[in-house]
């Protein structure tokens, strides 16, 4: 590596990794004292969170796994008249923010909910371990539909032909083919649900009760007792098993590829499931797909009534609280644009450099790049808030410091997006042009960034919903200077000001839905989520 200009490139950043990813992690793991961590691993807030969390990460891993493979095989599989609706379904909790449906379950069948209380007279209590089953199953299971959908349409039909030839019924080509090729799908797809399971903030908070987790914890250190050490300690345990599992999934992936013989068929080569599984999953899928709905319903009717659960006059005032906290809304939106484009351009650079260049930092690059797929938001804010709320780098208040960590805390998507676009394109062009005289960045610039426009597309979009609907990132680096609407929303739930609650979210929804639309028409082309 030769040219000065890449040297450059690459010194730049491994600088911005070091600094804005690995630096934020090593804060977090060492600046808790001995003492802290003695104190706080004894206690037994801490042994009861940890229950909780494992509980919680093997109950809602199984039930997301298991809802998202039943869509995709519906979705895949079947001639189930709405499985186009199922799967627009299986993908809007993608757009919203995780704790959105839990904030729905409340208000819908909570002690004052509308459909417990307001018209069948009881008072449920959904708070606790079943109703944050229940929200992080539907916030979840959208990831391992992804997943699923994926490797079922990879699936070669003829092994069902020839199950179906020699007399295999459905139920049995589905137990005897199917699951066991699908068995690396599942474990990839699990790992990921329970990565997002464990590191799960927003439902926990605000359906969770006094079923404490290890993040909700984390952040009551903070915002009771501010404890700083105590929180960071608590963040190091949610970080090593979500390192484990993010390593475990990497390898599982990498080495347990299953390949089929042939192509991508059509539905029409695909053997017909029989009625009464059409009808089966047609039920399991349509009741899923109403627990979704649910939520925004909720939303919708919350955003217009005078007083949740004890007056339901329908009212206008809810809206006026928007623009009192349009500051924050306009903070969310551009927050996230900005965090967006950076990622997508810091991403750009790293694999670029990755998957067409030679130099000895390429390995680091590469896992440093991947590396905050693993960390939970809560420390990626935890380790931000140590590391740049004092000298030489003091940020906090500043809307910079929400930028930048939803910038780094997103690059990983982008990182991977652009390394399998590369991997798709002959490096035979850059050589060409390298052999002209060519510099690298002129041979970024001028072949490889129009080839890989799509999924530059792709990275953005995926980073600005992530960013604009993260909540765990921001809650420790928010205030009243660079407050944002998800905060807000939570502060707006746990005070009981339902109302005011569900107008900002339908507006940020609302906003971050134009926003996206504005970026596609900008762009000229349609937005491949699915890429990313």
């Amino acid at each position: 590596m030769s040219e000065p200009s890449l040297v450059v490139g690459v010194a730049i950043l491994s600088a911005c990794l070091l600094v804005f990813v690995l630096a934020p992690l090593a804060a977090t793991l060492a600046f808790p004292n001995v003492g802290s961590w003695g104190v706080t691993l004894r206690s037994g807030r801490f042994a009861k969170a940890a229950l909780h969390s494992l509980l919680m990460t093997i109950l809602s891993t199984a039930t997301a796994t298991l809802v998202g493979f039943l869509f995709a095989y519906t979705i895949t599989r079947t001639a189930t008249p709405l499985r186009g609706l199922f799967r627009a379904v299986s993908v809007l909790p993608l757009f919203s923010p995780p704790f959105m449906v839990a904030f729905g379950y409340v208000m819908m069948v909570g002690r004052n909910g509308l459909i417990t209380h307001g018209l069948l007279g009881l008072r449920v209590n959904v708070f606790g371990w079943h109703g944050l089953w229940l929200a992080q199953t539907i916030s979840f299971f959208p990831v391992a539909a992804i997943v699923m959908e994926g490797a079922l349409r990879s699936l070669s039909p003829n092994l069902l032909h020839a199950a179906s030839n020699l007399g295999a019924s459905g139920a049995r080509q589905l137990w005897t083919i199917t699951l066991p090729i699908l068995r690396p799908a599942f474990a990839a797809a699990g790992l990921l649900v329970g990565i997002q399971v464990l590191a799960d903030f927003g439902n926990p908070i605000l359906i969770g009760g006094n079923f404490s987790v290890l993040a909700t914890e984390a952040w009551l250190r903070v915002e009771g007792w501010a404890d700083v050490q105590g929180a960071a300690v608590l963040s190091a345990e949610i970080l090593l098993p979500s390192l484990l599992l993010f390593a475990a999934q990497r390898i599982w992936v990498r080495g347990r590829t299953v390949a089929t013989v042939t192509a991508r068929a059509g539905m029409d080569t695909v053997p017909r499931t029989s009625a009464a599984g059409r009808w089966l999953l047609g039920i399991v899928c349509g009741i899923v797909s109403a627990l979704v709905l649910l939520v925004y319903v909720a939303l919708l009717l919350g955003a217009f009534v005078k007083g949740w659960g004890f007056d339901w006059t329908p009212t206008l005032a809810n809206l006026g609280d928007i623009t009192v906290r349009g500051a924050e809304l306009l903070h969310s939106i551009l927050y996230a644009a900005g965090a967006a484009l950076g990622s997508a351009v810091v991403s750009l650079g790293t694999a670029f450099l990755v998957s067409r260049k030679r130099f000895r930092l390429r390995s680091a690059m590469d896992l440093a790049a991947l590396l905050p797929a693993a960390l939970p938001g809560i420390c990626f804010g935890i380790g931000y808030s140590i590391l740049f709320s004092r000298p030489p780098l003091d940020l906090y208040g500043t809307a910079a410091i929400v930028v930048l960590s939803l910038l780094f805390w997103n690059i990983s998507v982008g990182h991977q997006t652009f390394v399998t676009a590369f991997g798709q394109i002959s490096p035979a062009f850059g050589e060409a042009a390298a052999n002209l005289g060519a510099g690298s960045f002129r041979v970024l610039r001028e072949i490889e960034l129009p080839l890989v426009s799509g999924a530059f597309l792709s990275a953005a979009t995926v980073s600005f919903i992530r960013a604009v609907t993260t909540l765990s990132v921001v809650v420790f680096l928010a205030n009243a200077g660079n407050g944002v609407a998800t905060v807000s929303i939570m502060n707006l739930v746990n005070d009981g000001f339902y109302g005011k609650a569900a107008a900002l979210t339908v507006s940020l929804l609302i906003l971050s839905a134009g926003a996206l639309g504005l970026g596609r028409l900008a762009a000229g082309r349609p937005v491949d989520l699915f890429q990313a």
